[in-house]
């Protein structure tokens, strides 16, 4: 039915009391005869500038009626032409603009839905570039080389480059690492930003619930376009923790995806924290040669924003 009434539309002057070869007939026509029509015909209308009667096209089917246009033809005297040209770009404008609009709600509604699916705390969802302090040589520094990775993101994927980003407590790390996941989520890049305990207990909880296989649970990190693991290391370890962070940053490893590491410990320290009680430390020196190997690393070394050391992007 709206094909029908589109197609009867009024939508230019092709459709005027011109007659061609083609028309379609017009409710004048009707009134003369030959068509079998059950419906009222309408009235023609005069034209507002000139005074032309304007009828109402019909849709047919052979010779029977199956309805009449709800608006009459348009007019084609100069003053008509100007009316429904104006009518139609205001049209147009509206319909871009719902259009618009419409695009709008859809990217926000998809910027909803990645950071609900990020795993980034309500207290990080602030943590932006622009309220990240840079009163320092230094802070200026990690702040550019962590804004530039956001802003080459695409490009830093495709290689499968990460960033490693360490330092002491409370100087920052998680909050560059928050701004970047966010600004990736606002141009809807899918982003997984937790802490390695989180993860950890995340995959443990899915794991007992019986939701979903090993497999799943495991695919959803080793496959988000970036995956941000925080504080690493500092998770109880275990046998069965250093395994499952080996499996999912060692696919992602070969697989090209992008991981961002934040930590406290340098290289030797990581490795004692994530080698269990009684184990070598193959697995743990194994994730960060790969993880070094593929990532920038930011060194972030100063005093502690939590302790009072001065103003605090932590």
């Amino acid at each position: 039915m709206t094909a029908m009434l589109d197609s009867l539309r009024p939508a230019d002057s092709a459709r005027s009391v011109e007659t061609t070869q083609h028309r379609r007939p017009t409710s004048k026509d009707i009134l003369a005869g030959g068509y079998n029509c059950q419906r009222e015909i309408p009235e023609p209308v005069e034209c507002e500038f000139c005074g032309r009667k304007l009828y109402h096209e019909a849709l047919v089917m052979g010779r029977t009626v199956l309805m009449f246009a709800p608006f009459p033809q348009r007019c084609t005297c100069d003053r008509a032409k100007a009316k429904w040209a104006e009518a139609d770009a205001e049209e147009a404008r509206q319909k871009a603009e719902a259009e618009k609009e419409a695009a709008q709600a859809k990217r926000r509604a998809k910027i909803e839905r990645l950071l609900g699916r990020s795993g980034i705390k309500k207290r990080f969802q602030q943590r932006t570039f622009t309220n990240f302090i840079r009163d320092t040589p230094e802070r200026q520094r990690c702040y550019d080389t962590a804004k530039t990775y956001a802003d080459s993101f695409p490009q830093r994927a495709e290689r499968g480059e990460g960033l490693y980003i360490e330092g002491t407590y409370g100087t920052g790390k998680t909050h560059l690492a928050a701004a970047i996941a966010l600004q990736l989520i606002g141009c809807g890049v899918p982003v997984v930003c937790k802490t390695s305990g989180d993860l950890l207990a995340d995959i443990k909880e899915a794991f007992d619930s019986g939701d979903a296989t090993e497999y799943e649970i495991l695919k959803a990190y080793k496959t988000v376009d970036l995956l941000i693991v925080d504080d690493l290391g500092k998770e109880q370890c275990t046998e069965w923790s250093v395994s499952t962070l080996y499996s999912i940053l060692n696919d992602r490893y070969e697989d090209m995806k992008p991981t961002i590491i934040t930590t406290n410990y340098n290289a030797d320290e990581l490795v004692r924290a994530l080698t269990p009680k009684g184990g070598d430390g193959t697995k743990a020196r194994a994730i960060i040669s790969r993880l070094r190997e593929v990532s920038t690393v930011i060194t972030m070394a100063w005093a502690d924003y939590r302790a009072g050391g001065g103003r605090r992007n932590a």
